[in-house]
């Protein structure tokens, strides 16, 4: 869906890039021909390495006009990814997360400009032993997000960052045989920011009205979410790019 939105609005040219994608190889919501995107773990790193790319001319060989062409994107991305990284005061977690949290914040702090960060937490497929591994999960996401919004406090960036959870599936309410839950239709998210109306959304949780899966009953689509967004944060209206309406949520303010 992001993919899709920057190719009704892109992002402008001397953004780094559309998104930044921290923790994972996988672009997730920029998957797609029309999203510019950076896979980051070391931006340094990637500096250095851009350093070392020659571009070139034109080429009539497809394949090296190819080849050209990605080292020049590399090029032009890390000039834009802005300078060394600012000596932040935030204390970080020592955990892959709290890696990815901080690579996003020095990243942001270097004057880099971009549409959208993601970054990862993996784990919480827990078909079984939930109650142990979840819980360790849930303690690296608030850490994690905590130390972000300090971050961003601290590089005067709170109030026009939106930041939102999402996963690819829900889990079932009702425990399975070991000690664990299986993949559902219904989840729970987070929205954060310094422009966010902090409430509850949506109706609790309806147990008295599993359906013949053993599934909750989703009270707001996802879609929901993405429309919100895309319509009150980015101003892009959502129908086009989500394929139909979808109701909106007063979150941001």
């Amino acid at each position: 869906w992001l993919a899709r939105a920057f190719a009704a609005q892109p992002p402008p040219q001397d953004f780094a890039a559309d998104g930044i994608v921290i923790g994972s190889a996988d672009p997730g919501p920029f998957a797609g021909t029309h999203a510019r995107t950076i896979v980051l773990t070391d931006p340094e790193r990637f500096r250095r390495q851009a350093r070392l790319a020659r571009p070139g001319a034109d080429t009539r060989n497809p394949a090296l006009a190819h080849v050209m062409k990605v080292e020049t994107d590399l090029a032009r991305a890390a000039a834009r990814l802005g300078e060394r990284a600012p000596t932040l005061r935030t204390a970080f977690p020592r955990s892959p997360f709290g890696n990815a949290v901080r690579t996003a914040s020095e990243t942001i702090g270097s004057g880099a400009r971009a549409a959208v960060f993601r970054i990862t937490l993996n784990g919480f497929d827990t078909h079984q032993n939930q109650p142990g591994i979840q819980a360790g999960l849930l303690a690296q996401l608030a850490e994690g997000l905590a130390a972000l919004r300090a971050a961003l406090v601290e590089l005067g960036r709170w109030d026009r960052t939106l930041i939102l959870t999402y996963a690819e599936f829900g889990r079932r309410p009702a425990e399975n045989g070991s000690s664990g839950t299986d993949h559902g239709t219904a989840n729970a998210h987070f929205v954060l920011g310094g422009r966010v109306r902090g409430e509850f959304y949506g109706e609790a949780p309806r147990l008295d009205r599993l359906d013949a899966g053993g599934n909750l009953p989703f009270a707001t689509d996802f879609r929901s979410l993405y429309a919100t967004v895309l319509e009150h944060w980015w101003g892009i209206p959502a129908g086009p790019v989500l394929g139909a309406r979808f109701q909106t949520m007063p979150i941001v303010g």
